[in-house]
């Protein structure tokens, strides 16, 4: 019973001098008064205080999961016959002036951690307000400094956060290595990057060792300026996305040359995944196919693709052999086989490709570059770990049904994502709310 006792409440059995509960439709409110102490001593006369009664003292209290739970803690109080000094016994239960008990606001906390929930899921979970909510994550997570790690990967996310006019971008930062986000900044931009960048310590940033990026133009510069050891990598997923949509772009041109409703279109517009995906088993069992009236599987319906049009064939060919490169290629074979790659896209002198050609020409040392093995993580570079980050991040927006607190969902975006992010209890609440006319001032920029 003595453990079950300090479970719920977090005193011992012993110090409890009366206890007893009433369930009803609202939940279940447990009536606690504690035994009184007899060594309090008056801090202005210096005499020893005597019981005075005790007050009733109400307090949220979610011990129990399957219903609402609430406190009314008769707390003791003590007077000083000489001076009339009164004052009440230490409350066990809550922190001074809080009528959520420090079980509650553990939990919130702990919920706070779990980027799945937003402010109202928490606030329905603890049965409290959503405003003590944020008020908890505004006046108790702390943010230490936050080092630069070897590893960074710089990614974006959509976002109407982003501050700059015409801007709608967020830029996230990410340690690769160890899974950890860095920082959010409310934009992408040169100005912004380098701003964050100037107030990293000297030795902070020579240490970076490695810098993953989508192809922006502005990361690479602000990384060749403010990072100065930096080995830069363009992520490798990226490219092959590139690479994608030039393929995509053929064989669309090449639909809507044939014939609505012929064969060739209909393999075209609903079997183009054959060439776009390796995913697919093409030795499957045949099945009956309606337009061919009868039995083909993957292997027979991509063979009547690549027979369709020469240039498909080629463009197929060449999306391939770029798919080969970055599956089987190394550090030290990389710029040797992209040479060849470049030649060779060239020669077929496909229109769609020719994005994709500059790409190859204009970031070759950085799609070498993402070859390099971590040595943390036995991994080419890449921004994986940054974009896994940004999907749970870009989760947390969607369910929160619109964020307009930018300082505030930074914080919550850390205290979710970075170990060194603490929470310190205080009697003190603070609130990172926004002034009102900065707020004004946000939403007139927005409308025009």
């Amino acid at each position: 019973m003595n453990n079950l006792i300090k479970s719920l409440f977090n005193i011992d059995n012993d110090e409890i001098d009366k206890i007893y509960t009433v369930n009803d439709d609202n939940g279940l409110v447990v009536h606690i008064r504690l035994k009184r102490k007899n060594c309090f001593i008056c801090p202005v006369c210096g005499r020893k205080l005597v019981g005075n009664g005790y007050k009733n003292k109400p307090i949220n209290h979610k011990a129990l999961v399957d219903r609402n739970t609430s406190l009314i803690y008769e707390a003791n109080r003590y007077r000083c016959k000489g001076c009339n000094y009164t004052e009440f016994e230490k409350n066990p239960f809550a922190i001074k002036g809080f009528n959520n008990s420090i079980l509650v606001v553990n939990q919130v906390m702990i919920d706070l951690h779990d980027y799945r929930l937003n402010y109202t899921m928490i606030a329905q979970k603890n049965n409290i307000s959503v405003t003590q909510v944020v008020k908890y994550l505004d006046s108790y997570v702390v943010i230490p400094h936050i080092a630069l790690p070897v590893n960074l990967g710089i990614d974006e996310i959509h976002s109407d956060m982003a501050k700059r006019k015409n801007a709608s971008y967020l830029c996230t930062l990410t340690d690769n290595d160890n899974f950890k986000l860095i920082d959010i900044l409310t934009s992408r931009s040169k100005y912004e990057l380098s701003l964050f960048f100037e107030k990293c310590p000297k030795e902070e940033r020579e240490s970076v060792k490695y810098v993953t990026i989508d192809m922006w133009e502005p990361y690479k510069n602000v990384v060749l300026k403010w990072l100065p050891n930096a080995t830069i990598a363009v992520d490798p997923f990226h490219v092959i996305e590139h690479l994608s949509n030039g393929f995509t772009k053929v064989r669309i041109k090449i639909m809507n040359s044939k014939v609505y409703g012929s064969h060739s279109y209909y393999l075209l517009k609903h079997w183009h995944k054959l060439l776009e995906s390796d995913k697919y088993n093409l030795n499957n069992e045949p099945k009956y196919n309606h337009v061919f009236k009868c039995k083909l599987n993957y292997t027979d319906l991509l063979k009547m693709l690549l027979e369709l049009d020469e240039e498909l064939t080629l463009a197929y060919e060449l999306k391939e052999s770029y798919r080969n490169f970055n599956s089987y290629s190394t550090y030290e074979t990389a710029s040797k086989d992209l040479d060849e790659l470049i030649v060779t896209f060239k020669k077929a002198n496909i229109k769609e490709y020719e994005e994709f050609i500059n790409i190859m020409i204009t970031w070759k040392q950085e799609i070498v570059n993402s070859f390099i093995i971590s040595d943390v993580t036995g991994d080419r570079l890449s921004n994986a770990k940054s974009e896994s980050m940004n999907r749970k991040i870009k989760l947390h927006i969607s369910i929160s049904n619109g964020l307009a607190n930018f300082l505030r969902f930074r914080k919550r975006m850390l205290y979710c994502f970075n170990d060194n992010v603490f929470v310190v209890l205080t009697e003190k609440l603070t609130s990172m709310k926004r002034d009102l006319k900065q707020k004004l001032k946000e939403e007139r920029n927005k409308k025009l």
